[in-house]
């Protein structure tokens, strides 16, 4: 089950993600043949995400996982 606090965490993760690490993780081609899908998730997370291959959403899921075990809660 996802708690608020995990919620939170996903999405501080998404949106403070950049190429980069998109790129590094395989869930876009690195350079030009990756720039359709950089455009399309800056556009639409949603759609993007919907749209990956099940290995690239796998992929995009243990990128996210990733920064959310590494960052700090934010208390409010």
């Amino acid at each position: 089950m996802i708690t608020g606090s995990d919620l939170l965490q996903i999405s501080l993760a998404r949106v403070n993600m950049d190429r980069s690490d998109l790129e590094a993780a395989g869930v876009i081609d690195p350079g030009q043949a990756g720039d359709k899908a950089w455009s399309n998730f800056g556009r639409d997370m949603d759609t993007f995400i919907l749209k990956l291959p099940e290995w690239r959403r796998a992929a995009l899921a243990a990128v996210i996982r990733a920064r959310a075990d590494s960052s700090t809660e934010v208390s409010h």
